[in-house]
């Protein structure tokens, strides 16, 4: 049986999400935004309310699609998908048709790939984690859960890139490279060394923050 899809969030990152939805001819059947008016509409999908009428449905017949962006927090978005989760919800992934999809990569439940992503073979992409537009991720690279991969970043062969971490647009992150979990990489950075958990790095060469890690 297919499952009716809601989007959760309207916002900037939510109507991208929509977007690839569309586009890959997934049929969705509302978007829930507190902040939006009910009744309204979105690329011609209604505004059904909050995400408080998940309370009113069977969790077995919707799924979920996590509109909810990273500012550079993923903290938001990674505890909607741990608590819908927890009630029985199941989060759908999102896979614009323009991505080029190496051999082997595998997704985890509720990972997102927007439009114009390149992942060569065998890449792994967590569960509720975000690959986003024009992003290219080399060979046998691993993202973890909750991360986001921002627009036009760069993964070389075999990087990692830990739960929660947030790589800023543009940035590139050299072969081999590890970002550790919860750490936060900047705009247009250049990555040359690993990333310790929760460290906050910028320039090229990346160098840690310490006003801000």
């Amino acid at each position: 049986m297919d499952r009716a899809i809601y989007l959760l969030g309207g916002g900037g990152h939510g109507r991208v999400v929509l977007d690839a939805l569309l586009a890959a001819s997934a049929v969705v059947a509302g978007v829930l935004d507190p902040a939006l008016t009910p009744g309204t509409s979105i690329f011609g999908i209604v505004v059904a309310g909050g995400d408080e009428l998940l309370g009113e449905v069977d969790a077995s017949r919707v799924a979920i699609a996590n509109g909810v962006g990273a500012n550079p927090s993923v903290a938001a978005r990674a505890r909607l998908f741990d608590e819908l989760s927890g009630r029985g919800f199941t989060f759908t992934t999102v896979r614009h048709p323009s991505v080029v999809f190496g051999l082997g990569c595998t997704l985890g439940e509720g990972a997102q790939l927007m439009a114009g992503v390149v992942m060569q073979a065998g890449v792994h992409v967590g569960a509720n984690a975000v690959v986003n537009t024009r992003a290219s991720v080399d060979h046998d690279s691993v993202i973890g859960r909750h991360a986001f991969v921002s627009p036009g970043a760069v993964l070389c062969g075999d990087v990692t890139v830990g739960e929660s971490a947030f790589v800023g647009a543009g940035a590139i992150v050299l072969p081999g490279r590890s970002i550790g979990a919860g750490a936060i990489v900047g705009a247009g950075a250049v990555v040359t060394r690993d990333v310790a958990d929760g460290a906050v790095v910028r320039g090229n060469p990346a160098e840690r923050d310490t006003n801000r890690s």
